[in-house]
This record gives structure tokens, sequence and C-alpha cells, in this order.
């Protein structure tokens, strides 16, 4: 378990947030994977994103295909939910917020050569992503040319965490929610 009903609100935070650090640092944390809800004309809309970092003030990015569904959906609204879940410790994190897109420029220069080729690779290709093609061979196909044109970097502002810790004895839920700079804990019914 991350927490029980005798860690204080301090604490947990910590733990939370620490974990959320972690994960954008070790490929094989389960909150690595995580899952990015978008809303596409009013019905929420959900895929799995690698969280790639989480900043000193809980900003978290994710890399993304321009061209993709998720980023003309955030353009139109950034209201987005990120739902976090570790196996072992039983823990669930949700976290409601407002995605941006980072500038094209900001993205490349900050992000772009610090990921190994093959990464590289998911954000060029000819076509953008969910293309119909004939063949699985074609939806691979790359455009080097196309370098880094339709690389992109969605950065999350947290508004809310809301952390579900499953337990037999009983499960505990708190929720800490944004007060301008600072953060507002309380406990809620599970």
């Amino acid at each position: 378990m991350l927490f029980t009903a005798t860690t204080s609100r301090k604490k947990i935070w910590e733990i939370v947030t620490k974990e959320l650090h972690l994960a954008s640092k070790d490929p094989h944390h389960p909150f690595r994977f995580v899952n990015f809800c978008t809303l596409n004309g009013g019905q929420p809309d959900s895929r799995y994103v690698v969280l790639r970092e989480t900043t000193e003030d809980l900003k978290l990015l994710f890399f993304s295909d321009s061209r993709s569904e998720k980023i003309a959906q955030v353009r139109t609204n950034p209201s987005i939910s990120l739902l976090f879940y570790h196996p072992s410790e039983r823990c669930q994190v949700k976290i409601n917020g407002v995605a941006t897109i980072l500038p094209q420029k900001e993205a490349n220069e900050n992000f772009w050569n610090k990921i190994p080729s093959e990464v590289q690779k998911a954000y060029q290709s000819k076509w953008p992503p969910k293309t119909h093609v004939d063949t699985p061979e074609k939806g691979i196909l790359l455009e080097s040319k196309y370098k880094n044109d339709y690389f992109s970097v969605i950065q999350i502002f947290p508004m809310e965490v809301e952390c579900l810790q499953l337990d037999s004895k009983g499960h505990l839920r708190i929720v800490f929610k944004r007060a301008h700079a600072k953060w507002q804990s309380s406990w809620l019914v599970p």
C-alpha cells in the first residue's frame, strides 16, 4: 500500500508526487503508462500514453504526433483526465487538469534530441495516425524528410489529484485540489 489511514495528508502528497516523478524516469514503473482521456464532441476518448516527464511543479508531459486526434481534441477542449494504477500497491491515482500543447520550436529544442531514434520514428509517419491503409506495411512507412515536423509535447497542468487506496480492511480515498499556488486536501468516502 502507498498509504494507510494513519498516514498524514502531507505524507500522502509526498508519496504520490514521488511516484509520479519516478514513473517518468523508470520505464518499468506502473505509472509509466497512463490512461489519457480527452473529449471528442462531448464523448470521452481514452488511450494509453507514456509519461515522459514530471516537472518539479507537477506538470506532466507526453509526446504525440501533432496530426493525432488527441491533439485536435486538446485544442478544442483542454479539460483532461489521467488515470494511473499501481497493481502491487493497489492504488489508483486520478488527475483532472488542463492540457496545453507546447509550441513546436520549444518541443523540438527541449525534447527531440533527447529521445532515441527508434522513438523518433513514431512521429515520422508519412500519414497521420488512424489513416486507412491497404496493408500494415504502408502504415509504418516513414518519411525521414519530416524529421521532427510532427513531433508534439502535451503538458498537463493538474487541478485535482484523487487517490484511492484499495485495502481489504477498508478502502481509503483522498483528494488534493489546487487553490492558486497551494494544494488543499480532504478525505473522501471511498
